[in-house]
Order: structure tokens, then sequence, then C-alpha cells
């Protein structure tokens, strides 16, 4: 089973989006910072490793970035409510529901969003060094499905304080610290990044 490369019409917009299918019930929306795309979670072959543990993993341009159209309605940045709306879209164009999100730093209030607003489609959320969080700290508290919080003990980025005051927050949350990594965990101990993202997973 090969990772593939496919483009699509969501909400008017062409986005460029890459998956590994295997006809599971459980889907994975692997989403990304400001910074990457999605051939950043090719890079270290997210998509089958994920897809290895029984689900059908999809990796997006999000919306001016990468290989997608921008679209003004779908801009994440410091707007999760943009964001959420479309991981929405994008689900539903795809007959997606069980999704488990995984939103790194800019991305995390994206996939936090739509756990809180579509909680019919969305049943989980992991987040990488949280940006974008902040406009939903009175919402936060709404969350009761199961949340992994991951955050590098040597982030420079975002303080790690952030992180545990959204563990705080959210009464449903794992919070685990990576010693020795920066702001991009996942990027930079991506062994340690799927060992704690598979034990989440597992208790789901």
């Amino acid at each position: 089973m090969e990772v593939n490369e496919n483009d699509m019409e969501v909400g008017g917009v062409n986005i460029h989006y890459i998956s590994y299918t295997r006809g599971s019930g459980r889907n994975f929306i692997l989403l990304h910072d400001t910074s990457q795309t999605s051939a950043s979670w090719a890079g270290i072959d997210a998509l089958r490793k994920v897809g290895q543990w029984g689900y059908n993993v999809y990796a997006p341009d999000m919306p001016g970035f990468g290989k997608s159209d921008s679209s003004f309605k779908y801009n994440f940045v410091g707007a999760p409510s943009k964001g959420a709306d479309f991981i929405r879209d994008f689900s539903e164009k795809l007959y997606l529901e069980n999704i488990v999100v995984v939103g790194p730093s800019a991305s995390a209030g994206t996939a936090l969003k739509s756990l809180i607003d579509f909680n019919g489609i969305i049943k989980s959320a992991i987040i990488i060094g949280g940006l974008g969080v902040d406009p939903l700290l009175n919402e936060l508290n709404r969350i009761d499905s199961p949340v992994l919080i991951l955050w590098g003990g040597k982030d420079n980025m975002v303080p790690i304080e952030h992180g545990i005051k959204y563990h705080d927050l959210i009464a449903s949350s794992t919070f685990v610290k990576i010693d020795g990594a920066g702001h991009c965990v996942q990027m930079e101990k991506p062994d340690i990044f799927f060992n704690n993202v598979k034990k989440f997973l597992g208790e789901l």
C-alpha cells in the first residue's frame, strides 16, 4: 500500500492532500505548521506508520500552503474557527468520521476548535507545542474528549507553561514533556513522538 497524492475541491478551493488508506473505520488527519506542508509528514513516513496501526491517514496542504489554493474563509492562522471549518468541510467531502486530528504549533488551535465544534466527527486531538490556542482559553473546559498535549522541553518558541495551562483547562487531557526536543517534537524526536501517539491511541 502506497502513500497517494490527491487533489479535490473543498468549499470552492482546490486542496492538495496526501493519503494512506486501509478501508478502516478510523481516520487520522495530520495538520501542519505555517513553516511546513503535508510533505513534512511524508518526510518522517508518518502516514504509513500511523496507517499500520489501523487508520486511514490524510495530510492536507492547508489552504494557502504547499499546493493548495488560498482561501480567506479557511485562513487558520490566528483564527482557529476558520481552520476548524476547513477540517469539517474536508472531512465531509471524504465522508470521514471517527477522526483523530493532529495539530502542531499554529494548527493546534484548529485541532482543538474542531474537537469543540464538531465532536460528532472529531473524536480526539493531539497538539504539539501549541500556538494559536489562546483565543480558545474560555472554551477549553468544554472539551471532554481525549487530548494528548506534547511539548518539547527545550521549546524556545512557546514556553512549556502554555502547555501546562492547556492541560489544566482540559480535564480529559494528557500532558507529555519531551526532553531534549524543541518546538517541532515530531521532526526532532520522531521515534519518541510516534511512541507517545501509539500509546495514546491504544487508550482511546
